[in-house]
């Protein structure tokens, strides 16, 4: 099984003054990351590297932060340049597989709010194809794999459907035109990046229902479908972007695009008739983000993911951060979920590179949530590095070389 760890910028370095969440925590719509937490990552990330390994982790995702490399439109900083090359460097001295992930929910704010972001023709066609040529060029030479978004859709759907993210938006038509921005920027990545290194699409899965006895329920889960699987899964499937009750719109050059899938699993949904989501079931035990990570719940959507896509290699990941942490909770949470890979993953794993290939883990290491601050600590390793219960449980899924 491949092991892998999502090493998010905004987590564990905090967030940049010239990104989009900056202006949202100065409006007290999120907290501020604490500068002695984050300095914990930029000034100890080799050693955060060397205990990763130490677990058995053989690839890491490293945020490339838009706003760090480019603070203003057409500036670059070579500082930030230079220190991103220092941390990818050192993590292929390490024998770990690097994928460089150009969007990790944060945009740089002269992008989102002067330029409208992916959902503006100019911002996608022109200034997103701008910046990954660029970062191509100084740093194409140091991955091994490209991300262009981690859960473009979901943040899409945070930021103009649910209110959490900037700009604040709640308009279901508003959120249908960022989700379809969103599958587009990702395709225009793969063509820009495909022939360099492997590209993966990384989108987000959830089992989704509708509350029971509520005649209205029903058509409002299925919109939520219609936002949040049926984009991205149409257009790999059948070239054919669906969003919600927006036109279809042709997009051959997507089907069977991205040399991998990835899937981040989340929580179960269930969705009431005035379209407001509930966690499911609604009688598990809530974490302390909320949400009822129900095991044998979320492998459900891996089971539809890995359906969905029989022909196309898949790497499930997901996040401690929703588990109660009682001691045990988190262990045989990460236990359940590794249990549902190696049962969904094929039989020999060097007779096919299709299939489900592995488990990245995202939020490795506390740091800082986007909703939470630090008052969470989801990772197998803790803020101050000592090793968390469900650590072991990576190691004891370790390949015997990472090589």
């Amino acid at each position: 099984m491949e092991l892998g760890a999502v090493l998010t910028a905004t987590e564990l370095e905090g967030c940049h003054p010239a990104a989009d969440w900056s202006l949202w925590i100065r409006r007290g719509r999120a907290p501020a990351p604490d500068a002695r937490a984050t300095d914990a990552f930029r000034t100890g990330w080799a050693d955060d590297l060397d205990q990763l390994v130490a677990l058995g982790i053989g690839s890491v995702q490293v945020t490339l932060e838009w706003a760090a490399l480019e603070p203003r439109p057409g500036h670059h900083d070579a500082d930030a340049l230079e220190a991103r090359r220092q941390i990818l460097a050192g993590a292929r001295e390490r024998g770990l597989a690097v994928w460089g992930c150009l969007v990790d929910g944060t945009l740089p704010g002269w992008f989102a709010d002067d330029e409208g972001g992916f959902s503006d023709d100019r911002g996608r066609n022109l200034l997103w194809p701008r910046h990954i040529d660029w970062v191509g060029e100084h740093l194409g030479d140091l991955v091994d794999g490209w991300v262009p978004q981690r859960e473009g859709i979901a943040w899409a759907l945070r930021r103009h459907l649910l209110g959490e993210a900037p700009p604040g938006g709640r308009d279901v038509k508003t959120a249908a035109e960022a989700v379809r921005a969103a599958v587009l920027a990702d395709g225009e990545a793969w063509r820009l990046l495909q022939g360099t290194a492997p590209v993966a699409t990384y989108q987000t899965v959830r089992p989704i229902r509708a509350t029971a006895d509520d005649v209205k329920a029903a058509p409002r889960a299925a919109g939520l479908e219609a936002l949040l699987w049926q984009p991205w899964l149409t257009a790999l499937t059948s070239g054919r972007l669906a969003v919600g009750d927006l036109p279809v719109r042709d997009t051959p050059h997507l089907r069977g695009a991205f040399d991998r899938v990835i899937v981040e699993v989340r929580p179960g949904v269930e969705v009431d008739g005035d379209g407001r989501w509930h966690p499911f079931p609604a009688d598990g035990r809530r974490g302390p983000t909320g949400w009822v990570a129900w095991p044998e719940v979320m492998a459900e959507a891996l089971h539809r993911a890995v359906e969905e896509l029989p022909d196309r290699p898949i790497v499930a990941a997901g996040s401690l951060a929703d588990v109660a942490d009682d001691g045990r909770a988190r262990p045989d949470h990460l236990r359940a979920m590794l249990d549902a890979v190696a049962d969904l993953g094929p039989a020999d794993h060097e007779a096919t590179t299709n299939g489900l290939r592995g488990w990245w883990h995202t939020s490795p290491i506390s740091g800082y949530h986007w909703r939470h601050g630090h008052d969470l600590s989801p990772g197998v390793i803790d803020a101050d590095r000592s090793e968390a219960p469900a650590a072991e449980e990576l190691r004891r899924r370790a390949p015997t070389s990472n090589a």
